[in-house]
């Protein structure tokens, strides 16, 4: 029972509430107590006229009668006057009709030394003097006092026991802080419940509608769901490249096997011996590159914040890239065309971008007629940079481009396997202009062949 009640005291839900609650209180209480310092019970107004009419008669009426005694003046008054007439002595004595005088009345006029006519309202009476007349020639202050019809709204307040506005001010701010704490931690445990889905395998776990909102915690619902997209996409490429792999090996490590075995057969023959061992050393070296590309792919998928930018000339780049292709291009005597263009400096990986851009040379080499063509273009606009590398190929049918930069994705006719690719180049490639913010596509040419076009930023 101790460690539950101490676990639902540490939520942030009770911490939330127990702290707006306390805050309020305090706020509540404070402000009454200044309140009730700066407010006072009476508010002091001009002298009402039609008091003053009325004090004015009676003053008339007491020179009529001036050798009545106070009492004798008092009772000798029109009852509806008697009842609101108050007399006050130069000794503080005050004198009233009624047999039960108002004592909030009596108590100001004894405590508050008035000489100029005055109003003053109370919460539900109106008090109205002095008027200086003799009675029996002792001066005395005459007073005149009015019921009022209504509250007067700024005193009504004060009508209510204190304990009882306190207790209501409590229970509404109870409630609505009660309700304030739930809203606020509400989508902080959905968020909570979300971390544990994805911590325990759900990878499609996203938080819903809290991403809507426009505060603090839909940045952060914004932010847990990109982590978790992020995390998904790593994991399945992950995955899906560990299957490729595993699936691309199978070939090669089967050619290998029978290429040793046969070699063994061959032991009284040097040249099958030869060929046997040279077909190893070439699977060898197969084997070789594909896990090196699919090191770079790894590593490009999943360190992509952590390239070196640096100022780089990009039409020196491409002019150095041409004159490398061009050497295995010699081979086909293909020629590659990159016309001149200024030099265009560029914030990037070097290396990387070297790596990309080779890599869509070299299968442009490979899979080019004998005696064809390649064209290389550079060109800006509107702050972005495009690269353009058109082959004389076949192209590839459009049911495959969208696919044609996926990890071991290989035509299955004039790009197939035999032309001793791994499927690794354009994927490779594809990954190093995104971790540039660039983008990446190709398309088949009206006449022949496949242009791959590359976008990155220019400032």
């Amino acid at each position: 029972m101790t460690k539950y009640f101490k676990s639902w005291l540490s939520s942030i839900n009770v911490k939330l509430f127990f702290w707006f609650w306390i805050v309020a209180i305090i706020s509540v209480l404070s402000s009454h107590f200044i309140i009730s310092q700066l407010t006072e019970d009476s508010l002091i107004l001009p002298a009402h006229r039609g008091d003053m009419r009325q004090l004015h008669k009676i003053s008339r009426y007491n020179n009529h009668h001036a050798n009545l005694s106070v009492k004798q003046f008092l009772q000798s008054l029109p009852l509806y006057k008697a009842n609101n007439v108050w007399l006050k002595d130069n000794n503080k004595h005050i004198y009233s009709a009624k047999k039960r005088a108002n004592k909030i009345l009596k108590n100001y006029l004894r405590q508050n030394s008035l000489t100029d006519p005055i109003s003053i309202q109370f919460r539900r009476l109106r008090l109205t003097g002095p008027l200086s007349i003799k009675i029996k020639n002792q001066p005395y202050q005459l007073y005149i006092s009015n019921q009022l019809n209504h509250r007067v709204p700024p005193l009504s307040v004060h009508r209510i026991p204190l304990w009882l506005r306190i207790t209501i001010t409590v229970t509404i701010s109870f409630f609505l802080l009660w309700l304030l704490a739930k809203s606020l931690s509400k989508p902080l445990l959905k968020i909570q419940q979300a971390a544990n889905d994805l911590g325990n395998g759900k990878l499609n776990t996203r938080v819903a509608d809290l991403d809507q909102r426009h505060d603090e915690l839909g940045q952060l619902a914004k932010s847990f769901n990109h982590m978790a997209e992020k995390l998904e996409n790593s994991i399945s490429a992950q995955q899906r490249l560990l299957g490729d792999v595993s699936h691309e090996l199978r070939s090669p490590m089967t050619r290998l096997q029978l290429a040793i075995a046969l070699a063994h057969k061959s032991k009284n023959s040097p040249d099958e011996l030869e060929k046997y061992l040279l077909r190893c050393e070439s699977e060898i070296n197969r084997l070789d590159g594909m896990l090196e590309n699919v090191i770079a792919l790894s590593r490009l998928e999943n360190t992509m914040p952590s390239i070196n930018k640096a100022p780089v000339n990009i039409n020196k780049l491409l002019r150095d890239l041409v004159t490398d292709a061009q050497f295995l291009a010699n081979e086909k005597a293909i020629v590659i065309h990159n016309p001149p263009s200024q030099d265009i400096m560029v914030n990037a990986d070097e290396q990387l971008l070297a790596s990309a851009i080779g890599n869509i040379l070299t299968n442009a080499v490979k899979y080019s007629p004998q005696g064809s063509q390649i064209s290389v273009q550079l060109s800006v606009n509107k702050q972005q940079l495009m690269i353009k590398i058109t082959d004389s190929g076949m192209g590839v049918p459009e049911a495959a481009i969208e696919q044609l930069f996926e990890a071991f994705y290989r035509v299955q006719n004039d790009r197939a396997r035999t032309t001793g690719g791994s499927g690794l180049g354009l994927a490779i490639a594809k990954q190093a202009i995104i971790s540039h913010h660039g983008t990446i596509q190709a398309y088949n040419n009206d006449g022949c062949g496949l242009t791959v076009e590359i976008k990155l930023p220019y400032h």
